[in-house]
């Protein structure tokens, strides 16, 4: 079982919305899920409808009064099931807990469930205590959901240096992924923010975002996730997608010796590889290339493509002409495939018909660059 923790300790950053639906989503994957819902509000049970004031929640499994898997709640939603919270779940802060074993409650637990499950979603409660610490130090990965605002940024590398902290006392790396959330494009302010996240957490920013739409509240006053109140919603499809990114971020097996040696193979030989093709070039034989989206000056638009990695925007320079995006890439003379990234949901380029199949069923649009080639636009 993979764990994610959906944690930020500002409120109103869209964290509880993102739990519901990620673990939403990996079910409809096919994915066995367990949804924890730490909250003491209980926001993520009442998003799956399942909220009760008199339910038993994990303040009653950490007192030894109930086992785990006595207390969920199974099948909230197509192959998710919910460990609900109550209000009596603040108390857990407070329990008198051997200090070697504070911050390792949630772990003891989930070691009898493990097998049942491929993902678990905690949704985190917005401050950093007891809580969120079990839940930091059980998560295979950390999905941290930002608005776009200031006091969104702000808390940020207050989370960092808790990760950090955790990951040295205990001898483990813990993943990062930065989600924008709330994203209203059309705006420069919003468009401002985005730029920021990119340049401050760059690798650990999310190729999703989730745009602000009033459909997601609506889906939780109705106590379903999104992809089942207007599953063809552009939210629907961001958090399909966010599910496929963190799947493929969490393989079930880890390489063995051999595939991690045969992984090391592969990157020196593509490495002598560039280098060769360096040489044969003259050296770095570089040049500007533009690329041009015509009408999309008001969308957050990104690139990615084999050249960067597949990291949205790294290592490109963007330019707003008119109502126009250009891309200005710095590329060697070859062939190379993209995909735009338009308001968080991943596509070909509409202007580009040389396009080839990829491995998720749509297109990778294809850029030749030629040598002493100046400029080009597409």
């Amino acid at each position: 079982m993979k764990i994610i923790a959906v944690a930020n300790q500002k409120g109103g950053c869209g964290k509880t919305t993102t739990a519901i639906n990620l673990a939403a989503s990996l079910g409809k994957k096919e994915q066995r899920v367990l949804l924890l819902d730490l909250d003491p509000q209980g926001h993520a049970s009442l998003g799956f409808g399942v909220y009760s004031d008199d339910a038993r929640d994990l303040y009653d499994v950490f007192t030894g009064e109930a086992k785990l898997e006595d207390i969920i709640v199974p099948n909230a939603y197509a192959g998710v099931d919910v460990v609900p919270a109550t209000m009596t779940l603040a108390a857990a802060e407070h329990l008198p807990v051997r200090s070697d074993e504070r911050d390792r409650q949630l772990e003891i637990h989930l070691a009898g469930i493990r097998s049942r499950y491929d993902y678990a979603v905690i949704d985190c409660p917005p401050s950093m205590g007891l809580l969120s610490l079990n839940a930091l130090m059980v998560a295979d990965l950390v999905l941290i959901p930002v608005e776009m605002s200031l006091f969104g940024l702000n808390g940020i590398d207050y989370m960092y240096e808790t990760i950090a902290r955790l990951s040295e006392r205990h001898g483990r790396g813990i993943p990062i992924r930065v989600m924008p959330t709330l994203v209203d494009s059309r705006t420069r302010l919003c468009r401002q923010f985005l730029h920021e996240v990119g340049e401050r957490f760059a690798d650990d920013v999310s190729s999703v975002m989730v745009q602000f739409t009033v459909r997601l509240k609506e889906a939780v006053r109705q106590g379903v996730p999104i992809i089942a109140y207007d599953p063809t919603s552009t939210a629907a499809v961001q958090y399909l997608r966010l599910a496929d990114e963190l799947m493929s971020t969490l393989p079930d097996q880890p390489l063995t010796d051999a595939g991690q040696e045969r992984a090391a193979r592969l990157t020196a030989m593509k490495r002598a590889f560039e280098e060769a093709r360096a040489r044969l070039h003259g050296g770095d034989a570089r040049q500007h290339v533009v690329l041009r989206l015509f009408g999309y000056a008001s969308r957050n638009v990104q690139i990615a493509g084999d050249f960067n990695g597949w990291t949205p925007d790294r290592d490109v320079i963007t330019r707003i002409v008119g109502e126009d995006v250009e891309k200005i890439l710095t590329l060697a003379s070859g062939e190379y495939q993209y995909r735009y990234i338009v308001d968080g949901v991943w596509q070909e380029d509409p202007s580009n018909p040389d396009q080839v199949p990829n491995d998720s069923g749509g297109f990778n649009s294809v850029l030749q660059v030629e040598e002493q080639h100046e400029e080009m636009e597409v």
